[in-house]
């Protein structure tokens, strides 16, 4: 089933709904609702679209070997107990074809039958994400020159979750034009949240509060208004367990850029939230580091590697 955004044409997300399904959404009612945002740094698929990145084409020696050992290696990952969760957002996927595989190679016989994408045709990859749950509601977002982003609305355990799932512009290039299409996605999600809805707003966000741009602990119309202290969340701002000192986590960062360390892939959530639930963040663990730490890109010389972030994880309690 395809769902199309007629705002914007060139926009594609594509749900698929299982007909064995009819019994239920594959969710426990006893269980918490558990989501998972993981940049898979690149992951291309094995058909030269050229729009692909120039190391990730046939004639640069990227294979349709090197693709099948990279869901291989994805998906012997999620099959890890910590990697289990309602729903996996990803950030720098291809196409619908990258999804498919990690599904028909062992996802789906995990509970995971439902998938997303934000596509446009001139950009090399995008966000996307695989669910047990059935959402609710898909939309695909346009903010101009900025990346697309997903909205969708999904139920738990008879709770309704608003998520947002983006890939914010990196810090590569023109750092005037990245802050600026970074701050006009901050702009038009803030004006798709409604206060008291429990809101998630989750994915690799290239920036933190320090940075001043999408995130900021201020209300701002052209930033996220983001709170670093859980008792103190107000009704207009997403707390951020990252970048609270309070906050037990795991490890320095997601992501080390230029020898530092940062939190740059974000799980925020809403006062509602944080009121009502408990509520858990893990950087995921992985099977291989480099000797200083870092998380291993894959490599095709060595068909290892998984990407050059780690995952985060949000679990919500009763």
């Amino acid at each position: 089933m395809c769902i199309i955004n007629m705002k914007y044409l060139l926009l594609i997300i594509i749900l698929i709904f299982s007909l064995l399904s009819c019994k239920g959404d594959l969710e426990k009612k006893d269980s918490n609702l558990s989501v998972i945002t993981y940049n898979l740094y690149n992951l291309f698929d094995d058909i030269d679209d050229k729009t692909e990145h120039s190391s990730y084409r046939p004639n640069s020696g990227y294979t349709a070997r090197d693709f099948k050992k990279r869901i291989e290696l994805y998906c012997t990952l999620f099959k890890k107990e910590e990697f289990d969760a309602d729903i996996l957002f990803f950030q720098e996927v291809e196409s619908q074809r990258v999804l498919e595989s990690l599904l028909d190679s062992g996802m789906r016989r995990r509970g995971y039958i439902y998938y997303g994408l934000a596509k446009l045709d001139n950009i090399p990859n995008t966000v996307g994400f695989i669910s047990k749950i059935k959402p609710h509601d898909v939309q695909v977002h346009n903010s101009g020159s900025a990346r697309p982003f997903i909205s969708l609305s999904v139920f738990k355990n008879n709770v309704c979750y608003k998520i947002f799932a983006l890939h914010a512009k990196s810090n590569i290039g023109e750092d005037s034009d990245n802050k600026k299409d970074r701050i006009q996605t901050a702009r038009h999600i803030k004006s798709l949240i409604n206060e008291n809805e429990n809101v998630i707003v989750l994915g690799d966000f290239n920036s933190t509060i320090s940075t001043d741009d999408m995130l900021r602990s201020f209300d701002s119309v052209d930033s996220l208004f983001v709170s670093c202290n859980s008792n103190s969340v107000d009704v207009k701002a997403l707390y951020d367990a990252t970048e609270d000192i309070y906050f037990p986590l795991n490890r320095d960062g997601t992501y080390n850029y230029n020898g530092k360390w940062y939190y740059y892939d974000k799980i925020l959530i809403s006062k509602s939230i944080v009121d009502k639930n408990k509520y858990s963040f893990r950087i995921l663990d992985l099977p291989e580091l480099s000797k200083d730490g870092f998380p291993n890109a894959y490599d095709n010389s060595s068909e290892s590697g998984y990407s050059d972030h780690f995952a985060l994880k949000l679990t919500l309690g009763e």
